[in-house]
């Protein structure tokens, strides 16, 4: 399995990835692509490579140009993409492609666990209706993870240019008939730890979604605002004071979203290091 690791300015986690996916030498090969960087990147990575990894370097930034540069070095399926900050070991990345290959599927992600021990109680509070929405629960993005069988690879590459979420685009690309979440490799998330931080990621995110709506990829499984949060807590899977803290957040968000766009403010791709990845 070949493994495409796009690497912005992550000299403190991309040694441990490539250390940790290169366990398997001759199942996992290593494809990192360190793109825009003004750190160690590039040279911690070629530090940790083994026999058949490479690492690639381009002074254009973007995580879409990184990931069709990346694949473009590749060779095998199923095809892993990887985020270098995601703690995933080779045996699950290589299950998730079995199971591409034992159920024909197109594309295959683990399941996600939030880590929100030091997440403050408002963060926490939003997480706890964010999760629970149909969108969010029901998606393959927002696990820093993603493998392709042949025929998945063909519908998503090249990325397009300037693309904001990769994994939403995939996401919106393939469909849930088409796809496969396995419970059993799971991938543990840290989120913001400020609801300062929780606004700027959901402005970002509520950027990225209107690019994909631009193409043509409404999101597949409806709205994700107050309006789905108040139905979750009449049917009592969200309790009333987390709905209050998603739909006020929701609401801010909202608002300074407006006022950024009416001032000519755009979000681009570029690290996130306080995220929701």
């Amino acid at each position: 399995m070949d493994v495409v690791i796009p690497a912005h300015n992550e000299e403190s986690v991309v040694g441990q990835a490539i250390r940790r996916w290169s366990a398997e030498p001759r199942r996992v090969r290593c494809v990192v692509v360190a793109n825009g960087c003004a750190d160690r990147t590039a040279q911690v990575a070629r530090a940790a490579i083994g026999p058949g990894d490479v690492v690639l370097e381009t002074s254009t930034p973007g995580k879409a140009n990184a990931l069709n540069l990346g694949d473009e070095s590749c060779t095998t399926f199923p095809r892993a993409y990887v985020d270098a900050d995601v703690a995933i070991d080779a045996a699950g990345l290589l299950r998730l492609g079995e199971a591409l290959t034992e159920s024909g599927a197109l594309l295959a992600v683990p399941s996600l666990r939030l880590r929100t021990g030091e997440a403050s109680w408002l963060v926490r509070r939003y997480l706890a209706a964010w999760q629970q929405l149909p969108g969010v629960r029901d998606s393959s993005a927002g696990r820093g993870v993603y493998v392709l069988s042949a025929a998945g690879h063909a519908r998503i590459f090249p990325l397009p240019e300037n693309l904001i979420a990769d994994d939403g685009y995939v996401a919106r690309r393939i469909g849930a008939e088409e796809r496969i979440i396995l419970p059993e490799v799971e991938v543990a998330v840290t989120p913001v730890r400020t609801i300062r931080a929780m606004i700027r990621r959901r402005i970002r995110v509520g950027a990225g979604n209107r690019q994909l709506a631009a193409m043509g990829l409404p999101p597949a499984t409806g709205a994700a605002g107050p309006g789905a949060v108040a139905n979750l807590v009449r049917t009592g899977a969200v309790r009333p004071p987390d709905a209050a803290v998603f739909v006020a957040v929701s609401l801010l968000v909202r608002g300074l979203d407006l006022f950024r766009r009416a001032r000519g403010q755009s979000v681009s791709w570029g690290t996130d290091r306080d995220s929701v990845k």
